[in-house]
């Protein structure tokens, strides 16, 4: 069912004991944020809470987040409630089984809807980050916000706004990163760690992305084997702000990239323009998003991340007419 009142929402949370949180698989910080806010706010009123996630975590995150701040081994029958933040689809979930209507779970996002519900699910797309979501939730509950779960928050929110320069920026954004600081937040401390600091390797990464993309009718694309992230020495989590990067060229309109994470396993993402949604291309290859931020993963035993991105670059040449 689908419940848009935050209260219910929160008394749902307050009577559980013992909480799985998830996010998307390759997290990005809104989904971190989100998930470790909630985690340690509800750590803060005695509640054992989890952040449930099997993936390599990125050298940023251990920076920013410490070096345990995920659980990888889930068992459900340890857990009396299952929160999932910023996942729009199935395939974006590592545990998609336990969100459905028959039991006591929680889906919180503020993307598009692809096929992942819950019992209850809030969404509201008007959002800039589903870490003004779990805020909301915190404060409505009346849950203890400290400079830990503030700091969290903050991370979620600054990152999928961009630094509050992308286009789902709004008013509110601002009023959320007030109430943040507020609350303690470490605004200083975080720009520090993830947009004034850089390790040589990820020097590395952005010399080969930059050496190995292509630009075609305002599309910019880069596919990654395993072998090259073997030869430079990376893990497949390194590769997850390619896009981001590709989009910051003046001619480029559409950003995508393309990274083989297992044998015939592969993780896309996308970047684009204000003029040049491309979420429902995402859609077309199981992927969700943002209208301006989105991505997903494929298995296909037969394809290359070079072949996959040449057909999702088609996709968007068909979409947009080859618009430059």
């Amino acid at each position: 069912m689908t419940n848009k009142n935050l209260k219910n929402i929160a008394k749902i949370i307050k009577k559980s004991s013992s909480v799985a949180i998830f996010g998307h698989t390759e997290p990005d910080f809104d989904a971190l944020g989100s998930a470790l806010g909630l985690k340690y706010a509800l750590m803060l009123c005695g509640k054992r809470a989890d952040f449930i996630s099997t993936g390599r975590s990125t050298e940023v995150a251990k920076n920013i987040f410490g070096e345990d701040f995920a659980t990888k081994k889930f068992d459900a029958s340890n857990y009396d409630l299952y929160i999932i933040v910023d996942t729009p689809a199935p395939s974006r979930c590592e545990h998609p089984e336990v969100f459905n209507e028959n039991t006591n779970s929680i889906l919180l996002d503020h993307h598009k809807l692809n096929g992942l519900t819950a019992k209850y699910n809030y969404v509201n797309t008007d959002k800039s980050a589903c870490a003004e979501i779990v805020l909301d939730i915190l404060e409505i509950g009346h849950f203890k916000i400290n400079k830990q779960v503030a700091t969290c928050l903050y991370a979620g929110l600054s990152t999928d706004t961009g630094s509050f320069i992308n286009s789902n920026t709004n008013a509110n954004s601002f009023l959320s990163a007030y109430k943040l600081i507020k609350y303690g937040a470490n605004t200083a401390e975080f720009n520090e760690k993830y947009y004034r600091s850089v390790t040589e390797k990820e020097i590395k990464i952005k010399q080969f992305v930059y050496n190995n993309f292509k630009l075609q009718d305002g599309i910019a694309s880069c596919s990654i084997t395993q072998e090259d992230i073997k030869q430079l020495k990376a893990t497949k989590r390194d590769f997850s702000q390619i896009s981001s990067e590709l989009i910051k060229f003046e001619q480029t309109k559409v950003a995508l990239s393309v990274v083989e994470k297992e044998p015939n396993q592969f993780y896309f993402s996308f970047r684009s323009k204000n003029g040049y949604p491309v979420r429902d291309i995402a859609e077309m290859f199981g992927g969700g998003g943002h209208l301006y931020a989105c991505a997903g993963n494929i298995v296909d035993k037969k394809a290359s991340s070079q072949a996959i991105a040449k057909k999702i670059v088609k996709a968007v040449k068909n979409k947009f007419n080859q618009k430059d």
